[in-house]
């Protein structure tokens, strides 16, 4: 298969160009102007590089022509910032995405969302695909998925099969910016803060190949269709 891959860049996107290199796809990827690819070092000339923004929606015309699966994993992620950069980063580059796809006759859009959407300060245990959307979101990275994720599920049709992922703290090589190595640094350096005093915590985690080995599962299947997945490992 013919490949579209964002966010190639980044921890996620790179281990997907990976796993689709792995299966055999031809594979593309979209960078922005000055950042490198994050796949293995031996993988790279593999790799049909395009540069340019996601935020253009001429671009996304041109990215998407002549494929038959887009993973749209790239995001702005960040706890602060104006709602403007996230809607475009976020929901605006979905959306082209998506428009796109549709029109050059893409048959699977795969979408990377995330478990932070749903972030309301309350503790859930063993959350399942049943949950409701909050009311209010954390910050402005979780509406934006938020809404991103709903525009790519209501794309779904005949032809055009849209699904969303929801991994869960992923981890694994090559992470540098992730909760695990922060984690990591700060308990070396003696500054591990107490996040929940007097309880017992758990959490759920995935390991970066499972959840880019399902996102190929994904665009495989024709039972994903216009459905969202939370992927974890087996025990939290």
């Amino acid at each position: 298969m013919k490949v579209l891959i964002t966010g190639a860049s980044g921890f996620l996107g790179g281990h997907l160009v990976d796993q689709a290199l792995a299966a055999g796809d031809q594979v593309r990827v979209v960078l922005r102007p000055g950042s490198k690819l994050n796949c293995a070092p031996e993988q790279q000339q593999q790799v049909e590089i395009m540069r340019g923004d996601l935020t253009d929606p001429a671009l996304a015309a041109v990215l998407t022509r002549g494929m038959d699966v887009v993973y749209h994993s790239a995001a702005l992620l960040s706890d602060v910032g104006r709602y403007e950069i996230f809607h475009a980063a976020n929901v605006l580059a979905s959306q082209y995405l998506v428009d796109a796809a549709k029109a050059n006759q893409v048959a699977r859009f795969v979408f990377v969302s995330s478990p932070s959407i749903f972030t309301d300060h309350l503790d859930h245990l063993q959350m399942d695909e049943s949950i409701s959307y909050p009311k209010q979101y954390a910050n402005y990275y979780a509406q934006t998925k938020a809404l991103s994720e709903q525009y790519v599920l209501a794309a779904n049709r005949p032809g055009f099969t849209t699904c969303s992922l929801r991994p869960r703290g992923i981890w694994g090589p090559r992470d540098v910016q992730g909760f695990l190595p922060k984690l990591s640094a700060a308990m070396a350096n003696g500054k591990l803060k107490l996040l929940a005093p007097g309880k017992t915590v758990q959490v759920s985690i995935c390991h970066v190949t499972n959840i880019a080995q399902a996102c190929l599962a994904a665009a495989r299947s024709a039972r994903v269709a216009g459905h969202a997945y939370f992927i974890t490992g087996a025990e939290d």
